[in-house]
């Protein structure tokens, strides 16, 4: 008993010691800092090229071009750094104030361009297997890199405003615009990237929606493209004039190159008068329901602008919206069955009309002495969201409604087919044998012949195939032949040489349908 009490205590003290070290255990790593992940020497490269590789290239290739410009219009080289730091600015729509004059319409293919490069080096840098925390580094340095090179060029304009007629742009909108533009375009990278991973977690009427609502915006900026690709042919003559203002082939270049980048705003300001909007330029504007004359820039490009008030059948040109909604809706309807065609459809035209609003509040801005070039961007969003969801959900419903219509007739098609004799094969069903009573016998002279059915209960029947229905049914016989030599020749025996009569079978039974 002595023993017994001694062990039990010492197990107690054993489990006291061992719950006293798992104690210290948790409060001390309770109390240890958390260790992040740190990224390893491969993503760390990835994340500085991601961070600086756009930026850096583009500075380069600006300095190439600035040095180039300045040496062909025979200039010193003086603001050098100045320019290039305000072409990085202007690159994202920062506003700037040269010599007085403020210039917030700023082209869009050099933005659309840098948001294309950065996008792309994102979704290099991750796969569809990435961590969300990997994911949210790369998009971090996409925008760390440009931030940094922000700050730079903020420091060196302001130095050389000294020399050059800049003036430094506000320190808040600038780095607000660079934030937005690579925000957006590394968001939309690693989003392409990750889709296969991401898209498991969105409903499905919504993925549905992204490329029948692609398909809508490009239609609408194809529209837009053709309107202006038309005015530009019907009013070549003054395109031509404003061309020749330019002195030499330097002029006429620049003219073009200018004309060239600003092409984009002019096809945004379009595809917002087809859909019903308002283009202005100072005291010009543009719709579809009347134009109001004024004075424009000398710029090539802005002579497709139709001169004068006019209107007339312009309005037929609001078909054109119309089209375009009935197209998402098809496609939307084609893709999705039933009350979630409406919702794609619903989704995809507030996505488009978010686009095209943003794509009016960009191309507008101040220009100096001619005023404000405005395309009215809410307005623009809000009448092309209508137009799609309005024409887009009744297609959808209509296509909808055909599809099942369609199924159900079908289904009534196959049902009413009647099932005519011949018309398949029917399952032949082997017939049992029934017991039929016991017929006389005409034995052989001399022979006398004993036979019973043995019924083998023990061994499971096999299964007769439903088509095969020339299967052999066997009967199994046990029969015992017994010499009889007093047996005398029965009366009507048949005659020499015939095999008696039995009811035994002389083969394999076949049976009947």
């Amino acid at each position: 008993m002595v023993d017994r009490a001694q062990r039990v205590a010492q197990g107690a003290r054993r489990r006291a010691v061992r719950d006293d070290g798992r104690r210290a255990v948790r409060d001390d790593a309770r109390r240890a800092p958390r260790q992040r992940p740190v990224p390893d020497a491969d993503e760390m490269r990835a994340l500085l090229s991601v961070a600086f590789r756009p930026a850096g290239v583009t500075v380069v290739l600006l300095s190439a071009l600035i040095v180039v410009t300045l040496v062909a219009a025979n200039s010193d080289l003086t603001g050098t750094f100045g320019a290039i730091a305000a072409s990085w600015l202007a690159i994202h729509q920062v506003p700037l104030t040269i010599d007085g004059t403020s210039l917030g319409v700023l082209p869009l293919i050099p933005t659309a361009g840098m948001m294309w490069v950065v996008a792309r080096g994102c979704a290099a840098a991750v796969h569809p297997a990435s961590s969300r925390r990997y994911a949210l580094q790369v998009i971090g340095a996409a925008v760390a890199g440009p931030l940094v090179v922000t700050a730079i060029a903020l420091a060196v304009i302001a130095d050389a405003s000294a020399v050059i007629p800049l003036s430094s742009p506000n320190a808040l909108a600038a780095f607000g615009w660079v934030l937005v533009v690579h925000l957006l375009a590394a968001g939309i990278g690693v989003a392409v990237a990750m889709w296969p991973t991401l898209g498991a977690e969105v409903p499905s009427w919504v993925r549905d929606a992204v490329r029948p609502g692609l398909r809508a915006m490009a239609a609408i900026v194809g529209a837009g493209a053709v309107l202006v690709t038309i005015s530009l042919l019907m009013e070549w003559s003054t395109v031509g004039a404003l061309l020749e203002r330019g002195d030499g082939v330097v002029g006429l270049l620049g003219l073009t190159i200018l004309s060239v980048l600003y092409l984009p705003n002019v096809v945004v300001g379009a595809a917002a008068a087809v859909m019903g909007g308002t283009a202005q330029i100072g005291d010009v504007s543009v719709s579809v329901f009347g134009n109001v004359g004024g004075s424009l820039p000398p710029l090539p490009l802005l002579g497709a602008v139709p001169d004068g008030v006019s209107g007339g059948a312009w309005p037929a040109l609001l078909v054109v919206p119309l089209l375009i909604g009935v197209m998402l809706g098809r496609d939307c309807g084609r893709r999705v069955a039933g009350q979630e065609a409406l919702f794609t459809v619903l989704t995809a035209a507030a996505g488009v009309g978010v686009v095209t609003a943003v794509l009016g509040l960009v191309s507008g801005g101040r220009l100096g002495a001619f005023g404000t070039v405005e395309l009215n961007w809410w307005a623009f969003g809000l009448l092309t969201f209508a137009w799609l969801g309005l024409a887009g959900a009744v297609t959808a419903v209509v296509v909808a409604w055909h599809r099942s219509r369609g199924a159900d007739d079908e289904a009534g098609t196959e049902d009413e087919e009647p099932h005519l004799p011949g018309a398949e094969e029917v399952p032949a069903i082997a017939a049992p044998i029934a017991d039929e009573p016991e017929a006389p016998v005409a034995a052989a002279p001399g022979r006398v012949i004993e036979a019973e059915l043995v019924d083998d209960t023990e061994a499971p029947a096999a299964p007769v195939a439903p088509q095969d229905t020339d299967a052999e049914a066997e009967v199994v016989v046990d029969a015992e032949v017994e010499e009889d030599a007093a047996t005398a020749e029965p009366e009507g025996a048949g005659k020499a040489g015939e095999a008696p009569e039995a009811d035994l079978p002389r083969g394999p039974a076949t049976p009947s349908d």
